[in-house]
């Protein structure tokens, strides 16, 4: 029987074996077609392909992430709250709480104005307010891992 380590080795391993053969045959097969409504763009035969896979893996990857924080909830009991005397418990309810509440406070503080892309205009409130709160809450978490960082570093020089 493998182990956890393994299993999920191989897993990785067969996904980014899916994910390169998917963009070469995306890149390979019929990428320089033109666009029939503006020629200078290209207009590639596997673009829906590309898309489906993407949702599959986004899907599949939000349903693996329910299913373990179930199991993980199931399977928790009150000696794991505390390890070494290290909250564990605690902090693992305060950062998943912090990213909740970051990604409700980036979405709520994102623009909604209209983008004018390749002559298309965008003017979908949820996806440009959805859009924005991903790059927020990205720049926000860099941005506190280095700040953390410099601290850390700063402290253990003293």
């Amino acid at each position: 029987m493998l182990d956890t380590k393994r299993i999920s080795q191989r897993v990785l391993m067969v996904l980014i074996g899916i994910i390169a053969v998917a963009f070469c045959l995306f890149f390979l097969i019929g990428y320089d077609n033109p666009y029939d409504e503006e020629p200078m763009f290209n207009a590639p035969r596997l673009t829906g392909f590309v898309l489906i896979l993407a949702y599959v893996m986004t899907i599949g990857a939000f349903v693996l992430s329910a299913v373990s924080i179930i199991m993980a909830l199931r399977r928790r009991d009150k000696e794991s709250a505390v390890v070494n005397n290290i909250p564990a418990t605690r902090i693992a309810f305060a950062v998943t709480g912090g990213v909740a509440a970051l990604l409700l406070l980036t979405f709520l503080i994102g623009s909604a104005a209209p983008m004018n892309i390749n002559g298309t205009q965008y003017a979908q409130t949820l996806w440009l307010k959805t859009a924005d709160m991903f790059i927020y809450t990205a720049v926000a978490m860099i941005a506190v891992a280095v700040a953390l960082v410099v601290i850390f570093i700063v402290k253990s020089r003293r």
